[in-house]
């Protein structure tokens, strides 16, 4: 009891119950962020883009004494409208460890079948070298509170969209039951392509 006190105290001592204090910090029992909005369009003729699935994921970073270690927290998936615009509201959550560890995110990942995944490893270096969101993941979170643009390019070969629908699943972790509109979405453009859906896990 005396050491719970001892780290309880400190927690207090630090701020970090404080709500101001839990907006910009990560580090805090109390989470909150958001809300994140933008819109999707056509790269070529700046047509929206409907249907075209936003994935918004949270990690769960652990300090130790040998670096960081990283789990999955929690994910967040929305689908474009008619008008190609998509909203993520205040994502609220509770660090119950937050002297030894820490919520970031999110990070975001849009996916339509035919079209370049956005952010993966080529759309930057391939299709938008010189896009004001090639930018860190923190800041890239920012701008998304401010309303961004996301243009997609329609991919013209099955290489490319070989290479589009593998960069889609945002990470490994993510419990399946998290993300079903973007497996689904997956799955439909590997059918498309001639290939055999993944096998989706479900939920106990």
């Amino acid at each position: 009891m005396k050491t719970l006190f001892v780290i309880l105290l400190s927690v207090f001592q630090l701020g970090l119950l404080s709500p101001q204090r839990a907006a910009a910090s990560s580090a805090t029992l109390y989470y909150s962020d958001g809300p994140w909005s933008g819109k999707v369009i056509d790269a070529e003729t700046k047509e929206p883009i409907e249907g075209a699935v936003v994935v918004a994921v949270w990690k769960k970073i652990y300090s130790t004494l040998t670096g960081d270690s990283s789990y999955f927290f929690d994910a967040i998936e929305t689908i474009t409208d008619r008008t190609g615009n998509f909203s993520i509201s205040n994502f609220k959550a509770v660090n119950m460890t937050p002297v030894i560890a820490r919520i970031e995110g999110p990070r975001f990942t849009i996916f339509k079948p035919a079209y370049s995944t956005f952010p993966g490893y080529k759309y930057f270096h391939k299709y938008f070298p010189h896009s004001p969101l090639k930018v860190d993941s923190d800041t890239l979170a920012e701008l998304f509170k401010k309303g961004v643009v996301i243009e997609l390019s329609i991919l013209k070969t099955k290489e490319e969209r070989l290479d589009a629908q593998s960069e889609a699943r945002p990470l490994g972790d993510i419990p399946d039951e998290k993300i079903p509109n973007l497996l689904n979405l997956i799955n439909t453009e590997r059918r498309n392509l001639g290939l055999d859906p993944i096998h989706v896990k479900k939920g106990r």
